[in-house]
């Protein structure tokens, strides 16, 4: 869409009549331009808390398999004994297999239990200060990510508004230029250039990218 909008901006440059055109669709086309690039650049600013995320699960799982290896020593490495029953009822697989949000919701609970089991207190005097590090750069990470996540969202939502008006003021270009130039077709079909005949993929927001009219067919149509 962009490299339409600057082929129709050079266009329009061409002749006197319509440059007021062009100085209309240039806002247009420069609020297409800052939109797509604020969206590649939240995105690629994902890379970031997506990795600390990442090595902050893996971080927090090291530790809750040091909970559970001292909790089998307390049990004097009994297969399951009063302490790994009391920190880990449903196992240990269940604490592991959260990932994100949810692991910070497990790890909630299990350091619930680690501070509160009679059966854990030993555990708890090994563990506990390993398992709060761990705990607080998982939440910190996780927040991180779910901010820069919003700022993706915001910036796909504003691209695909500044998609909308582009073909909004595009369509109005098509109409205007045969106003100017009735029954000289090729006259008109100078000033847009051919669209391309592969298929458009997705948009980053999930939804297809809108589709500039196209200068041979009736607008209305679109």
């Amino acid at each position: 869409m962009l490299d339409l909008g600057s082929y129709h901006l050079a266009a329009l440059a061409q002749s006197e009549g319509t440059k007021p055109l062009a100085s209309a669709f240039q806002p247009v086309q420069d609020a297409l331009q800052t939109a797509a690039t604020a969206r590649v650049q939240a995105e690629k600013a994902m890379t970031v808390p997506r990795v600390a995320v990442r090595f902050a699960e893996n971080a927090m799982e090291k530790v809750i398999r040091q909970v559970s290896l001292l909790a089998h020593a307390a049990d004097n490495n009994a297969t399951s004994g009063p302490a790994f029953k009391a920190l880990f009822p449903n196992g240990l697989d269940a604490e592991l297999r959260p990932i994100g949000a949810s692991q910070v919701t497990a790890s909630i609970a299990l350091r619930e239990r680690l501070d509160t089991q009679p059966a854990a207190a030993k555990v708890k005097a090994q563990a506990m200060d390993d398992f709060d590090k761990a705990l607080s750069v998982l939440k910190s990470a996780i927040d991180a990510r779910q901010a820069g996540d919003s700022k993706v969202s915001q910036a796909r939502a504003t691209e695909s508004g500044a998609r909308e008006r582009f073909v909004s003021a595009y369509d109005s270009n098509i109409g205007a230029i045969r106003q100017m130039f009735p029954r000289d077709r090729a006259q008109q079909d100078l000033h847009f250039d051919e669209i391309a005949t592969s298929h458009a993929p997705a948009d980053a927001s999930g939804g297809d990218t809108p589709t500039p009219p196209t200068p041979a067919t009736d607008t209305k149509s679109k």
